[in-house]
């Protein structure tokens, strides 16, 4: 059986490497994790090689690396030689897991970023990594945290049980996908739940709030690509879902829309927007249901007897400068076709002039604010 020394203040050979009792080890639950290991070499000194390769990978992870702090080792600046070979021990078999468990493996998702790019992780499409959101509340720090590599996973333990406060920012990345947890950015300028722009994005959201943001709770822009599933955007001081810019594009599956400060669902310069589901519901919002603008194009997927937007305070369905929303059946004809503008001279030429392709965030953002 395993028995632990506790010598307090360690000194190994010329260096002082101090450390409290209580970052050293948690001597209770040590000891308790030894006992269960098979027997060994009876342990003597705490600076001996052989205890540090004793302690099991559990000790390090749950013990002394949440209390040294992941990040600060990755910078290399233990000065005890048995620890630095030991969290570089941890580190392949941290990186092996292609997992980081948030707050095990570090204290909040802006870190967990930070220790993608320190350790360089590169996550790819046959390999790619998993950000694993704890219950509870996780904040971010400012804003927004930008997700700075592609093939990566954020999931929460359920939306009822996994909250973010703050924003998810993706630039030209792929493969990047948000499952069972709720965003909140409650910042009253330009607060995105999730902004995403960029013609190489591609994102998945699945079983996701995003609610009680200061400004539209998810804004796809510049090309982009988003396929929301079963995903409730509610309670937004903008719009719900604002999509806008050529080819940009937006699969929105059983998914609702609803009491939003602004429009439930805006497509706007070209962008392409498609509903498909039966449990698709966008009601309640302050302004109108639907809104097409500039060529955009919503197409519903959905017999025209669904009601799929209702109930909001301006039209449900609402088209001006030649968008349109439209019932599409599934062979791809049309069944029912809002063609309305509000002024009835309107003509092309009224169009704005400016090319969707080239315009700035700036402006592909200002009804989204």
């Amino acid at each position: 059986m395993f028995t632990f020394q506790h010598i307090g203040t360690a000194r190994h050979r010329d260096d002082d490497y101090n450390m409290t009792p209580n970052i050293l080890l948690s001597l209770t639950h040590t000891n308790q994790m030894l006992n269960q290991q098979p027997p060994t070499k009876k342990i003597k000194h705490f600076s001996s090689t052989s205890l540090v390769n004793a302690i099991p990978i559990e000790i390090w992870r749950d013990e002394i690396c949440t209390k040294v702090g992941y990040c600060d080792r990755s910078n290399g600046n233990a000065t005890c030689t048995e620890f630095n070979d030991t969290f570089e021990n941890y580190n392949q078999k941290f990186l092996k897991k292609r997992a980081i468990h948030v707050p095990q493996d570090v204290p909040t998702i802006d870190k967990a970023m930070e220790l993608v790019a320190k350790l360089q992780m590169d996550p790819t499409e046959k390999d790619p990594l998993r950000i694993v959101l704890e219950k509870g509340v996780h904040e971010i720090v400012g804003n927004y945290v930008n997700v700075t590599c592609s093939h990566i996973t954020f999931v929460g333990k359920g939306k009822d049980q996994t909250t973010i406060r703050g924003g998810f920012e993706v630039n030209d990345k792929q493969n990047v996908k948000f499952e069972g947890l709720t965003v909140t950015n409650s910042n009253s300028r330009g607060g995105y739940g999730l902004h995403l722009q960029g013609s190489e994005t591609s994102v998945d959201v699945l079983k996701c709030a995003v609610e009680e943001c200061g400004g539209t709770g998810m804004n796809v822009i510049n090309g982009a690509n988003v396929t929301a599933t079963q995903c409730e955007i509610m309670e937004n001081g903008g719009e719900g879902v604002y999509c806008a810019g050529a080819n940009t594009k937006a699969r929105l599956n059983d998914c609702k829309m609803h009491h939003n400060r602004c429009y439930g669902l805006e497509a706007y310069g070209h962008a392409v927007v498609d509903l498909h589901g039966t449990k698709t519901d966008i009601h309640s919002n302050k302004s109108y249901g639907i809104s097409a603008y500039t060529r955009a194009k919503v197409n519903i997927h959905l017999p025209s007897q669904h009601n799929t937007s209702h109930d909001n305070v301006g039209e449900d369905r609402h088209q001006n400068w030649g968008g349109s929303i439209a019932n599409i059946n599934a062979d791809g004809t049309f069944t029912h076709i809002v063609v309305v503008d509000n002024d009835d001279d309107w003509t092309s030429e009224e169009e704005p002039e400016s090319d969707a392709d080239d315009w700035s965030d700036s402006e592909l953002n200002y009804y989204a604010e």
